[in-house]
Formats: structure tokens, C-alpha cells, sequence
């Protein structure tokens, strides 16, 4: 086990902890809540578009009988 006195930071990549910690609680879960909203609501559309009946003409009809 190492000694307290010898945990220095002087080993590879002592720097990552650094980059990390603001990555991944600052930054990353913006991108990730966002895509997972743009999910949500995309299931959503489908489900409604789905759900329409097509009982009545779409568009500029003019001679329907």
C-alpha cells in the first residue's frame, strides 16, 4: 500500500481527474438530457400520427362526393 506522503500526482495522466470531473457533471449532461428529450419526444409524434383515422380528405378537396 502507498504511503500518504508519496500520493504526489506525479503519475500518468495526473492531469485527467482535472478534465473529467467538469466533463462529465458540467458539461455532459446537457447533451445527454437533450437528446434523451428529442427521444421522448419523438416517440410521441409517432404514437399521434398513428392514432389519426383517415376519415376526412387531407388537403385542398374541391370535388369529393
Amino acid at each position: 500500500m502507498a504511503d500518504i506522503t508519496q500520493l504526489t500526482g506525479a503519475y500518468a495522466a495526473s492531469w485527467l481527474p482535472w478534465i473529467m470531473i467538469p466533463l462529465v457533471f458540467y458539461i455532459l449532461p446537457f447533451p445527454i438530457f437533450a437528446l434523451l428529450f428529442l427521444w421522448i419526444e419523438k416517440e410521441d409524434v409517432e404514437e399521434e400520427r398513428t392514432s389519426i383515422t383517415n376519415t376526412s380528405p387531407m388537403g385542398n378537396v374541391t370535388n369529393y362526393e
